[in-house]
């Protein structure tokens, strides 16, 4: 997987955690790649979230989806934006 990102011309060293390519080393290097996170399960893995709150991401806990309309418009307009 590494080698077909690469070819694309993007650095290596910003993909090296794609050297391993599962489902959290994708995640990961989607995080680093992001300017929020928006946790949307509340199924996610315990080191993911640490990587996720050591980010320095600004990022939004998992919501349930009866509240998640409001949680999401704030987050968006009084954090990422």
């Amino acid at each position: 997987m590494i080698n077909k990102v690469l070819f694309d011309g993007i650095p290596k060293d910003a993909v090296s955690d794609l050297k391993k390519p599962n489902y959290e080393s994708i995640i990961k290097s989607t995080i680093q790649h992001s300017d929020a996170v928006i946790i949307a399960s509340e199924n996610v893995s315990p080191s993911l979230t640490k990587f996720i709150e050591s980010s320095g991401k600004p990022f939004l806990p998992f919501v349930p989806k009866e509240k998640f309309a409001e949680a999401y418009t704030n987050f968006y307009k009084n954090t990422v934006l």
